[in-house]
């Protein structure tokens, strides 16, 4: 009832019921929170991890008495992250940038924390549960906490794999199989380079200079030819006398053909 008066961002474009990814968030997330709540229990019922690590009771034995107090136990765990799973699915960015409503955000305040104080303090025989104390109480609200962060980002990958994008790069161009020098990027950027020209205005650069059957690979090799050259001509300026006096004259504009050369190299 609380979500009808929830504060929400309308959506900037036009919207529709998108089916498919209601569906596929719904059984993505419900996996995801069934797979914690499992681990939640064999961990507990298990392994020593929680009464060796923060020091709380031991729920491994299985008399009747530490079976009702896992029970107890795993209620909370699932009343706790199920509730807070949607203030995930109802923000369209990261869930702790969109503040919800006070009226949803004190339902789930209200709900949870009749949910704790019966897992603390309940002994009931009817639902076979007994109250964990406020030890388990806290590991369980710690455990919930660790394991929502990644919701978020389940949210955003399964939004963008309905969205067609990351298959138009593997199927459309092909990016995943190219067997070009970083995944084409120089030729994208080329690309881009090139648009922008367009758009300013200006004229493309004259590619006539270079054969059809340029490739990139040779375009590299030869940026790294003229690369090396000019390595060689600097060292050449800086470790040679006769390379030195050129530099310097060049530097003046001087006409080293009319100077007495009378110096060795």
């Amino acid at each position: 009832m609380t979500i009808s008066k929830d504060r929400v961002k309308p959506s900037p474009l036009p919207d529709s019921w998108k089916l498919a990814e209601i569906f596929a968030t719904g059984i993505i997330l419900g996996g995801y929170l069934a797979m914690m709540t499992v681990i939640f229990f064999w961990a507990a019922y298990k392994t020593d991890f929680f009464p060796s690590t923060f020091g709380v009771k031991s729920l491994q034995k299985t008399d009747r008495k530490d079976i009702k107090m896992l029970a107890s136990a795993v209620y909370l765990q699932v009343s706790i992250i199920s509730q807070a799973l949607i203030f995930v699915t109802r923000a369209r960015s990261w869930s702790f940038l969109e503040r919800p409503g006070f009226l949803l955000v004190l339902a789930f305040v209200v709900a949870q924390l009749i949910a704790t104080l019966i897992a603390v303090y309940a002994n009931w025989g009817f639902a076979a549960i007994e109250g964990i104390g406020w030890g388990w109480a806290g590991v369980i609200w710690l455990y919930n906490l660790i394991f929502y962060i990644p919701l978020d980002f389940i949210k955003f990958f399964i939004r963008y794999a309905l969205s067609g994008k990351a298959w138009d790069l593997v199927i459309e161009q092909r990016i995943a199989f190219t067997r070009k020098k970083d995944f084409g990027k120089e030729e994208r950027e080329l690309k881009w380079a090139h648009a922008q020209r367009t758009l300013h205005g200006l004229q493309p650069p004259d590619t006539k200079m270079f054969g059809d059957r340029t490739s990139y690979n040779e375009l590299n090799q030869m940026a790294e030819e003229a690369k090396r050259r000019a390595e060689i001509a600097r060292l050449r300026e800086l470790t040679t006398l006769k390379g030195h006096v050129e530099s310097v004259v060049r530097l003046k504009g001087l006409d080293i053909d009319t100077i007495q050369q009378a110096y060795t190299v």
